[in-house]
């Protein structure tokens, strides 16, 4: 192993977290973006009975009346910057690199679709395809985190077959199965003339438990538990610079937390429903990050994430008979302490904002109009990193000092149609 593949793998955790760029629960990820529930903030969601509690509550598809499915196409705008509040390093032109970023990817789009249908009058399945957590940024090159990461893209992609049983009118149980894909990009410099690509995915297997309780006509309450998933990402990694092209493999361990959510939905009267969440996410599992190349070193860096809660709270107001209004806000906290900050992930703890409409255009078919304002807070960052130009042929030092915020619009629309 020469020199460069050596402290090029110094750079390559450093954005080994930055799932969190959009958003599945509890101070990360937010997996409320994928349904319908995005309008009201996520709260609900595992009450849900229609064809979308294949992916919030299996439990719900036991109480679901007749075969439908659900569409919706969502549209992602990411907004983040960095601002320099005195970084400062020992590798040539630095100080030409200490800038302001603002490191948007514009519009990326997201999809998910849920089947649902009831077996006999206890039984009922779904199916549900979503992608519920993933995002991109791109920093850009020549500026002073590069060494760091200049471009980001991670996608979570999950396919699960789901069933539902009714043990009475109020109680029911679900569980669900399935595959769940995970892909990891990353564009960084790891020395001035170089470039460097790193591109991982897995695949795994997922599965969950779901159980609601109806106490009478007005009220449901929904309680659901996702597995965590240990992802091994595996893939090529390739360097660029002017002593030529070299080609390596890596592996790469990144842990999704455990999830408990629980939902209420509760009708209030005079056209008013009341939904809350209360979440619980295990991510203390993710004490480091560990990349492992075939023919490098492994690099490891501590993270030590915390398990985190999330609360949301929304209301739905039956305007008429073909319009129904949504809102509702949402509080995540952070995954990680403000002593350990870092570039990756670029958040503090998150707050959601969401208004939405839901319009029956016939008995059968339904439109669903949803929008949130994701605000994941301001950092500050103070991360260095030791390297080695091989080209000069002489070691480097940077300090990376600056603050960072971020925030996120998301814009849903979904239709539903039953059989």
């Amino acid at each position: 192993m020469n020199r460069s593949s050596k402290y090029l793998s110094l750079g390559l955790v450093a954005l080994s977290a930055t799932l969190a760029t959009t958003v599945n629960a509890s101070g990360l990820l937010r997996d409320d973006t994928a349904s319908a529930y995005l309008g009201s903030a996520g709260a609900g969601r595992a009450a849900d009975i229609s064809a979308g509690a294949a992916f919030n509550n299996p439990a719900g598809l036991a109480f679901i009346e007749q075969r439908q499915v659900q569409a919706n196409l969502m549209a992602i705008d990411h907004h983040f910057n960095f601002k320099d509040q005195g970084s400062s390093g020992s590798n040539d032109g630095f100080d030409q690199r200490r800038r302001n970023v603002d490191y948007d990817v514009g519009v990326a789009a997201g999809n998910s679709l849920f089947y649902g249908q009831p077996l006999d009058e206890n039984w009922g399945m779904g199916l549900a395809l979503a992608s519920p957590a993933g995002g991109a940024a791109d920093f850009g090159s020549n500026w002073v985190g590069d060494n760091f990461i200049e471009s980001v893209d991670v996608l979570v992609l999950t396919a699960t077959a789901s069933v539902g049983y009714r043990i009475n009118q109020q109680w029911s149980l679900g569980a669900s199965l399935g595959a769940n894909y995970m892909s990891w990009e990353l564009d960084m410099a790891p020395f001035p003339g170089a470039s460097e690509n790193l591109d991982l995915s897995s695949t795994e297997f997922t599965w969950s438990l779901g159980l609601m309780y109806r106490p009478d006509e007005l009220t449901r309450m929904g309680l659901r538990y996702v597995a965590g998933v240990e992802h091994e990402l595996t893939g090529d990694t390739t360097l660029i610079s002017p002593m030529g092209t070299q080609k390596d493999q890596a592996t790469h361990v990144f842990n999704l937390a455990d999830l408990v959510t629980f939902s209420l939905d509760r009708q209030l009267g005079a056209g008013w429903t009341l939904l809350a969440d209360l979440e619980w996410a295990q991510w203390s599992d993710l004490e480091e990050s560990r990349i492992v190349h075939d023919h490098g070193p492994t690099i490891v860096i501590p993270r030590n994430w915390n398990d985190a809660w999330s609360a949301a709270i929304g209301f739905n107001y039956q305007l008429s008979q073909q319009w129904l209004l949504k809102v509702g806000i949402a509080y995540d906290q952070s995954v990680v302490s403000k002593a350990d900050h870092k570039l990756d992930p670029p958040m503090d703890r998150q707050l959601a904002y969401a208004v939405g409409a839901s319009w029956q255009v016939s008995e059968r078919t339904r439109l669903d109009m949803n929008y949130q304002y994701l605000d994941l807070g301001d950092i500050e960052v103070n991360q260095a990193i030791n390297g080695y130009d091989p080209i000069a042929e002489a070691p480097f030092q940077q300090q990376i000092r600056g603050q960072s915020e971020a925030h996120i619009h998301l814009l849903s629309l979904g239709l539903s149609h039953q059989f």
